[in-house]
């Protein structure tokens, strides 16, 4: 006891000058000390059979806190960590070294990344986790926090720790571990461990809601792009959750709620900007799976068959939708299956959350209808209006164009589901309008050259489509005009056929004057697309509704 007296004294020193960070002399006495205890430990341990894991954990302590606050090399800090990592490795989860082998697993994995030296890091990280399962919550409350164990008292009358710091610690590894999986470039692990870290917090109220909505947010928008809905749904309705409920909570203490008030705005408009993505993905998915069951259908098929009208819902799709359905059901637990991109998905929930309401107001399955694109549309053009709100040209260039050609965008799937011609016109021209106002503005701007030409080519599209549904009703009305009787009508068709005027029907049966008008709209509009695709010519094809956010060539 005399020697764990000793060390007591001469480490309460070093947790004294730890806490003296302006002092000269700090880094002298510091290392000092700390060689002073650690050949009293080698002592210690050799002397003391009963004293030798305690004394490799005081051991790795101080070696944790030499990496930490003595001015080396990284590749010198690594060293130092990865001895004393192998010396606990074997003691690991006993209740003196637990805590103290946690942490500078960590460390020296983080200082293994800096260093890229990303493999190593995660084998040792993969380990390690195999032991998380051992540590159950009836065990956490058994093991020592490290600077309790530099006292001159037996193990057993050391007062033990709180189990939050181990979940801590776990919590902190299953975030490296995602970090690692992102860079290895293996998405599904990294929205795994991401999700699992996410959870933990929750459960343990870890950080600020505020923090841990925008994180989850993230992983929402994620999901988003890796086509997974179901996930990016449930993610994205738990933030907004937690996030409303911080609000509501923040706005019953008015000091508070003025100081907060900016940050909120900033996390919501963050937030409008990951539901437009999802928004704009459902559209993406379901045009796709519409357009693959149309033209990607049985080899076996007649050429005829492309003479069917096509209908958005069609049986193989439903009975595809149901049966995935049906075998989906079998799964519960913390994990369930929802559709995404027609494809079974698990996704990863948040059990503490009850997020039942906010979901069922969200759009999830395909779009097979105007109906149900209406409603998407009204979903997402809400989300987007609200991001506009806080952008004008002049102040959020960027910005303000992203949200513009996300507007025109949502505008097009729209009219892609619409089947009357007339609301097909309506919508088409609404979009003509956001890109002709969008394409107003950047004439008077410097260097958008070539968004400018993503914008034209897209306005040359538009007046396509018009074009082709003015060419439809045209059509619409020919055919209502002229439903012929053959048996009366026979003599007077050929009878025109060998009149002087030699009239076609179509002549015969519009008015003169609208028709003139009419033809000469549809030569000027054609007249303008072939110039428009001839300027538009001049760079690669891109779709602007997929520009960043970030322009490096406009400022804010």
């Amino acid at each position: 006891m005399d020697a764990l007296t000793k060390i007591s004294r001469v480490f309460d020193n070093v947790k004294q000058v730890v806490k003296e960070k302006n002092s000269s002399t700090r880094l002298q006495s510091l290392k000092k000390d700390i060689l002073l205890i650690q050949s009293e430990l080698l002592v210690l341990g050799k002397e003391n059979h009963g004293l030798h894991i305690r004394s490799l954990a005081m051991e790795g302590y101080l070696a944790l806190l030499s990496a930490k606050i003595m001015p080396l090399s990284l590749s010198e800090k690594k060293n130092i960590l990865t001895v004393a990592f192998e010396k606990l490795k074997q003691h690991a989860q006993c209740e003196e070294t637990l805590f103290v082998f946690l942490r500078i697993q960590n460390l020296l994995c983080y200082f293994l990344i800096q260093l890229d030296e990303i493999n190593r890091a995660k084998y040792i990280l993969e380990n390690v986790e195999e032991m998380y399962d051992d540590i159950s919550n009836s065990k956490a409350h058994m093991f020592i926090d490290a600077e309790d164990l530099f006292v001159p008292e037996p193990v057993s009358n050391i007062k033990r720790m709180s189990s939050e710091k181990i979940d801590k610690l776990i919590t902190n590894n299953v975030q490296m571990l995602a970090f690692l999986y992102n860079k290895l470039n293996l998405p599904q692990k990294y929205t795994l461990y991401s999700h699992t870290a996410l959870r933990r917090q929750l459960e343990m109220k870890e950080g600020t809601p505020q923090e841990w909505a925008m994180r989850t947010a993230r992983l929402g928008n994620y999901f988003s792009y890796l086509n997974q809905l179901g996930n990016a749904r449930h993610h994205l309705c738990a933030a907004y959750h937690i996030l409303r409920t911080c609000h509501d909570n923040c706005k019953l203490i008015p000091e508070e709620f003025v100081l907060q008030k900016a940050d909120f705005e900033m996390h919501f408009l963050e937030l409008s900007h990951h539901w437009v993505k999802y928004g704009l993905t459902l559209f993406k998915l379901s045009r796709k799976k519409i357009l693959n069951s149309v033209f990607s259908g049985p080899s076996g098929a007649s050429a005829t068959d492309l003479w069917n009208t096509v209908d958005f819902v069609n049986e193989s799709l439903v009975d595809t939708d149901n049966n995935s359905q049906k075998e989906n059901s079998k799964d519960s637990g913390s994990e369930k299956y929802e559709k995404g991109d027609c494809l079974t998905e698990k996704v990863y929930i948040f059990p503490s959350l009850d997020l039942t309401d906010i979901e069922r107001k969200v759009p999830l399955e395909i779009i097979t209808n105007s109906i149900e694109a209406r409603k998407l549309f009204s979903f997402t053009h809400k989300w987007l209006k609200r991001a506009e709100h806080y952008y004008d040209f002049e102040h959020h260039s960027s910005h303000y164009i992203s949200c513009s050609l996300q507007l025109a965008e949502l505008y097009e799937h729209l009219a892609f589901f619409e089947k009357n011609i007339d609301n097909q016109y309506t919508v088409q021209k609404r979009r003509a309008d956001v890109l002709e106002t969008l394409n107003s503005l950047l004439k008077n701007c410097d260097n958008v050259m070539s968004i400018q030409i993503d914008v034209i080519k897209e306005l040359s599209q538009v007046q396509l489509e018009l074009m082709a549904l003015n060419l439809q009703k045209l059509w619409r009305e020919e055919s209502q005009t002229n439903i012929l009787n053959v048996d009366n009508d026979t003599d007077s068709i050929i009878h025109s056929l060998n009149s002087e005027s030699n009239k076609t029907l179509t002549e015969k049966t519009l008015n003169t004057s609208s028709k003139n008008i009419f033809l000469r709209k549809m030569e000027a509009t054609t007249s303008i697309n072939g110039k428009l695709f001839r300027l538009s010519g001049q760079i690669d094809p891109g779709t602007p509704s997929e520009l960043s956010f970030d322009y490096g060539i406009l400022g804010n």
